[in-house]
């Protein structure tokens, strides 16, 4: 059976990183982490964690973590930016 969010973790594996972690961000409002080596910052405007060679910063507002556990993050609020450093 064809599942896309897999066909494009794989084509996206090599150049993005993707293979140390999956991100999902549903309509702006809930992020869902999986993969993560552990918080970095946490605040109402930004979260940051840890993920295999990179730190994912998330911006936005009243963020707050909903779920946090060895390897599953979920951040709910208005989600605004996601980057990779």
């Amino acid at each position: 059976m064809f599942n896309f969010l897999e066909e494009i973790k794989e084509n996206l594996k090599d150049s993005a990183g993707l293979d140390s972690f999956n991100l999902i961000n549903l309509s702006g409002k809930l992020l869902y982490v999986e993969g993560h080596l552990g918080l970095v910052t946490l605040s109402k405007e930004i979260i940051s964690f840890k993920v295999k060679k990179a730190i994912v910063i998330v911006e936005g507002e009243n963020l707050t973590l909903a779920e946090l556990s060895n390897n599953t993050i979920k951040i709910c609020g208005k989600i605004k930016k996601v980057e990779e450093i």
